[in-house]
């Protein structure tokens, strides 16, 4: 019987799963829905869209890794876009410690004419009563 192993990262402060790791270009179907509620809507800065397309931040034909991290929701007209050329996109570390790098996913995207946007991922359901504590 053949064995699959999996890497699930968790939060070290709260313990709830933070990311999956895929070797496979395709993200699989669990972190596609953990990207899709993390992202909730198109990722680019400037759009609101439903995501259609689960993207790469940096490019897997690059060594982007098919993980949490470096995935983003984009619509198909964003995708599309960020493909030309003088598109370049990374995300930041995320962090759960406090003072620390934002603890949200961050995408920071360069169009072709040096503009330079960023966007960070909504919080997610609940987050906000979990973090300012509950009386």
């Amino acid at each position: 019987t053949p064995v699959t192993l999996r890497r699930l990262y968790l939060d070290p402060v709260s313990g709830e799963l933070t990311a999956m790791e895929s070797k496979a270009r395709a993200f699989p179907a669990g972190l596609t829905r953990m990207i899709r509620t993390r992202d909730q809507t198109c990722r680019t800065p400037w759009c609101d869209a439903p995501i259609r397309h689960i993207d790469h931040i940096e490019p897997h034909a690059e060594g982007g890794r098919t993980s949490y991290a470096n995935g983003q929701g984009l619509c198909e007209a964003c995708n599309q876009a960020k493909e030309a050329p003088g598109w370049n996109s990374s995300s930041t570390p995320v962090s759960s410690r406090r003072n620390d790098v934002s603890p949200r996913h961050t995408v920071r995207t360069t169009t072709p004419t040096g503009h330079t946007y960023s966007s960070m991922a909504p919080p997610l359901p609940g987050a906000a009563s979990a973090i300012g504590g509950a009386s």
